[in-house]
């Protein structure tokens, strides 16, 4: 008897039922960002939808201390004018201050609950545990391993409610989505290396130099791969460079916060 298959399609609009039900809930929505990617981890359906319902949100660039101030004060020139916006790095525990007085001062009800949306792998639970001040909700570098709502009691009046990672169905591009941390079984880590490379080459040079222990001669992020290869031993047989390996190195380095841009 053939084993029944999980319909993907049903898993995401059971995902979107969730993520709907909280924006309706709540009285202001933490919209987390990735501060490496952050136009390319807003969620333009989720944003649409919280305009819809008229919610206030907050947009919070995480792992903002992996980018350059210049950067970040660029990101964050550019986000104010949307929505109120909030550097955070839940490693260095830097923002938390500033952040809850954003929230307190945005919405002045109580009791209140707060919503937390955002790509998978962006860092919701972690910016909850570390505005609750303890570990409460799960955190995992595995994209998607919220699977459920779960409720976090922040203060006597105020809760946090975490939501699954949700990728809008339309968004498909393999490279893109493992860029934002949201896509953990990758078919070509060659082409997503190459595009974290070209980013770090264009943005942060030395920076990718001192992590691999390599001089950048050229802007090709193929050369770039090999010698990367060579420094960190991923060898095949007659000594070629093994790219599948070293790609694989590259983009796990990515997803957990070790390349700054």
């Amino acid at each position: 008897m053939r084993k029944p298959t999980k319909d993907w399609r049903q898993v995401k609009a059971r995902y979107w039922k969730i993520v709907d039900e909280i924006l309706r809930k709540s009285d202001i929505i933490l919209n987390i960002l990735d501060a490496r990617y952050p136009e390319e981890t807003r969620n333009e359906v989720i944003e649409k939808k919280m305009k819809d319902y008229g919610k206030k949100f907050i947009f919070i660039l995480n792992k903002s201390d992996l980018v350059s101030l210049k950067q970040l004060t660029e990101t964050y020139d550019s986000l104010k004018s949307i929505a109120p916006t909030a550097p955070v790095s839940c490693r260095d525990r830097r923002g938390k201050l500033r952040l809850i007085k954003l929230i307190t001062s945005s919405v002045r009800k109580r009791p209140m609950a707060i919503g937390v949306v955002g790509y998978p792998n962006t860092g919701k639970s972690s910016i909850i545990n570390y505005l609750v001040g303890r570990k409460t909700a799960r955190t995992s570098p595995v994209a998607g391993f919220t699977r459920g709502m779960q409720w976090i009691r922040l203060s006597e009046n105020i809760k946090l409610i975490d939501t699954p990672g949700v990728i809008p169905t339309k968004e498909r591009e393999e490279t893109d989505l493992a860029l934002k941390s949201a896509l953990t079984n990758i078919k070509d880590y060659e082409d997503v290396a190459c595009k974290i490379l070209d980013l770090l080459i264009k943005r942060n040079k030395k920076h990718l130099e001192k992590i691999y222990n390599i001089k950048v001669n050229n802007n090709d992020p193929i050369e770039t791969l090999k010698e990367i290869a060579h420094i960190k031993g991923k060898l095949k047989k007659g000594g070629e460079p093994d790219i599948d390996g070293a790609s694989r190195l590259i983009v796990n380095d990515w997803q957990k916060g070790k390349l700054k841009v």
